[in-house]
């Protein structure tokens, strides 16, 4: 076979026409394939505030005091302090008892106090209680019907069980359910919650970034429900706003990313404490960290933080993630909550289903519940979904 034989300005030219498309070829651009978004992994532990007191053993009834050994949910926390109060209930004596997740307490008591027992004598005369609190409802279920609070041990499987859709999930797929659930109420998503003249100039959700920012959240652990709507407002918020700015799902992401990992990845935590949680009930606990200038703006759910202004008009003020304080507009990400409530089966007597069923049908007509609901800041169930669209 002979071999091929260029003549030298042959070569040449083949030589040209390679080094142009080699300078060439990077510059046509090519099509961009769009990343996979997703949320960062949170890896940083928040600082737990709330330990600066003395921590007091709970009693088991015995001179030496042994490790709590029970296995059931107990609500002591900083912001849950009930130490000089001991009982035991009975299991069987409720005429009601309802367990719920406890964002939306205001509406509850005065529906309650308002709505229900009025119309239903036996039980305002009887024995009723209801848990507000992070949502323990599948652990009571769960160990047979025990909450601890302080010294009190509450004893009774809840008739009714009122939450998000978590929750809801988790009592079908266990079989506690008698029926099947219904929509309470809708919030209005999130706020930023910081102390009055806002010092730290927070006017959105990009500030929880900067370096002098301390951000208070509840904490993932003890109110993983409420921690993952908050944290995922996060991202969703700036990841939709960059997207609807530019069109660039991939910046999105990555400016979403950075700034997710910027509060809840910070560098050093331990001793910058960018990022704080409290202990067990982050209604008390995100203002009280505020107040106690151990942070300076909180994630909060609209609905709470009117609540904490309420209660102490000169000490907060809400920065708006959407819409007006007076008027709040959840922007696109801004997840909104929906709760909902379902009856549980057991072995009831004919006037505890009586009184089960009416509080059940009563809690879930929004219709009737509308002012009330608006007197608290919240609103009848939206059909929009949690307002949080799924990631591309």
């Amino acid at each position: 076979m002979k071999a091929i034989k260029f003549k030298p300005h042959t070569a040449i030219f083949y030589i040209t026409v390679l080094a142009i498309l080699f300078l060439v070829i990077p510059l046509v651009p090519l099509p961009v394939q769009a990343q996979s978004v997703t949320i960062p992994e949170i890896t940083t532990q928040p600082v737990v505030l709330g330990q600066k007191t003395i921590q007091w053993s709970r009693e088991g009834g015995s001179d030496i005091i042994p490790p709590r050994p029970f296995d059931y949910p107990d609500l002591t926390g900083q912001a849950n302090v009930l130490d000089d109060w001991h009982m035991q209930t009975s299991s069987d004596d409720w005429d009601l008892l309802v367990s719920t997740a406890g964002n939306f307490y205001r509406f509850l008591n005065v529906f309650n106090r308002q709505v229900y027992l009025p119309d239903n004598p036996i039980v305002s005369a009887g024995q009723w209680g209801y848990s507000t609190s992070p949502p323990v409802s599948i652990e009571q279920l769960e160990n047979g019907g025990r909450l601890s609070f302080g010294n009190m041990e509450i004893r009774g499987i809840p008739m009714v069980v009122m939450g998000p859709n978590s929750i809801m999930n988790g009592v079908v797929s266990g079989g506690y359910n008698d029926g099947e659930p219904a929509k309470i109420l809708s919030n209005f998503g999130n706020v930023l919650l910081v102390r009055a003249g806002n010092p730290r100039n927070i006017h959105d959700i990009w500030d929880l970034g900067r370096n002098n920012v301390r951000v208070v959240t509840s904490n993932p652990t003890t109110e993983p429900g409420s921690f993952g709507n908050y944290s995922s407002s996060v991202f969703h918020i700036a990841f939709r706003s960059v997207e609807a700015a530019t069109g660039d799902i991939n910046r999105a992401n990555r400016q979403a990313s950075q700034l997710f990992n910027q509060v809840f990845n910070p560098v050093n935590n331990a001793r910058r404490k960018k990022w704080v949680v409290g202990d067990r009930i982050h209604h008390r606990d995100v203002p009280q960290a505020l107040a106690n200038d151990e942070a300076d703006v909180g994630i909060i759910f609209y609905h709470l933080a009117q609540t904490a202004i309420e209660a102490n008009p000169d000490l907060f003020e809400i920065v708006p993630l959407g819409g007006t304080v007076e008027n709040p507009q959840p922007l696109l990400g801004n997840r909104v909550a929906t709760m909902r409530a379902i009856r549980i089966a057991g072995n009831w007597t004919d006037q505890q289903i009586i009184n089960r069923d009416n509080f059940f049908f009563g809690i879930t007509d929004s219709a009737a519940n509308a002012d009330l609901l608006e007197r608290f800041w919240l609103r009848e169930p939206v059909t929009t979904g949690n307002n949080q669209p799924p990631l591309p």
